[in-house]
């Protein structure tokens, strides 16, 4: 039996994954509603699409153009050469746990994992189950790393997320660039975007800035936040019959902090992993270790950035034909923008001294 602590998108498709490989698993999840509370922006690149089929009760809008701003209020204005998608992450979760059950996983509701005491796993006010494997998919404090001895050492970022109503362009994105943050406003459709912002320290007073920095007359409808962890390249993600995978493992991007095609792709490694009892630590690290740690060199040098530097790195794009190059390139792959960049404009390596 393998049970499956979190029924977010890493842990529903990898007990998808499991379940059809014919494994015995149990789904748990501590919420009474699956996909609730959102803390998610919802945006993917089209890399998702060689994972998910794409399926209508989702989706919610496709992005062709990306606007990047510095704190100068400059923007240089790129054309996607793949469409992002928008999800709705409720619907997205909902729509992976159900194939997760039509596979045969089994899924239980309101259970809050507090122990794994081999071979049982322990919830609060509720009976043990006995298990054989478990799989902690619990997010970034994930309690299943902390009673395993797998937390190790972690750093987070804050995100603050509104969904607001107001006039927008609905295939357009817009990211800013700032010294204490990094900003977002992701449409749904013509008239409600998501909109927020992702902060080491004093994200609410940083929010607040942001909303009034983007200058525009909007009605707030509702207000969304959670906790995201910054990948740890020397995080240990197994023990003898204890995994974690998604969030919980810390994969998440960390130039634009998103985290979903990591966790599925890890998922595919878990799942593999244990059906051929391969090392999950070695596959998953050589399907998505690499970019996520260039990712991690790329967020390093942006946290030394001051405003000066942002401007004159979007002066520099704008100025040096570099447009073409990066809609080319998915930012799920950050290694691409890196040394193509380079080779394109070697004078953007005197943005490397901002990882001293």
């Amino acid at each position: 039996m393998i049970s499956i602590i979190g029924a977010g998108p890493a842990g529903s498709y990898t007990g998808y994954l499991l379940a059809k490989s014919n494994h015995e698993v149990n789904i748990f999840e501590e919420h009474s509603k699956i996909g609730e509370p959102v803390q998610c922006t919802g945006i993917v690149t089209s890399a998702i699409e060689k994972i998910i089929p794409l399926d209508k009760t989702f989706l919610v809008n496709k992005i062709n153009q990306v606007e990047v701003f510095s704190p100068n209020n400059n923007s240089i204005s790129i054309k996607l050469k793949n469409p992002n998608l928008v999800i709705d992450r409720a619907r997205f979760d909902r729509f992976l746990i159900k194939r997760a059950q039509k596979a045969g996983a089994n899924l239980y509701l309101n259970h809050k994992f507090v122990d794994f005491k081999k071979p049982y796993v322990i919830f609060e006010d509720r009976k043990p189950y006995q298990t054989d494997i478990i799989v902690g998919a619990d997010g970034p404090l994930s309690r299943v790393a902390k009673v395993s001895g797998l937390y190790g050492k972690r750093d987070f970022v804050i995100g603050l997320q509104a969904r607001i109503s107001s006039s927008f362009k609905k295939g357009l994105v817009e990211f800013h660039l700032h010294p204490h943050y990094f900003g977002w406003i992701v449409p749904e459709s013509i008239d409600i975007a998501r909109v927020g912002i992702a902060a080491k320290s004093n994200a609410k007073s940083h929010f607040k800035d942001f909303l009034k920095r983007i200058d525009r007359r909007y009605k707030t409808l509702e207000y969304q936040s959670g906790l995201i962890p910054v990948y740890n390249p020397y995080m240990n993600t197994q023990t003898d019959s204890v995994y974690l995978v998604g969030d919980a493992a810390t994969m998440v991007k960390p130039t634009t902090y998103g985290g979903i095609i990591q966790g599925l792709m890890a998922s595919e490694e878990l799942a593999r992993a244990i059906t051929e009892n391969l090392d999950y630590q070695s596959l998953w690290k050589k399907r998505i270790g690499k970019e996520l740690r260039y990712g991690l060199l790329i967020r390093r040098m942006m946290n030394n950035f001051s405003q000066s530097d942002y401007n004159e790195l979007l002066d520099m794009v704008n100025q040096n034909g570099l447009k073409r190059v990066i809609s080319t390139i998915d930012r799920d792959f950050p290694s691409q923008i890196l040394f193509k960049l380079a080779i394109k404009q070697p004078k953007l390596l005197k943005f490397v001294k901002n990882l001293y």
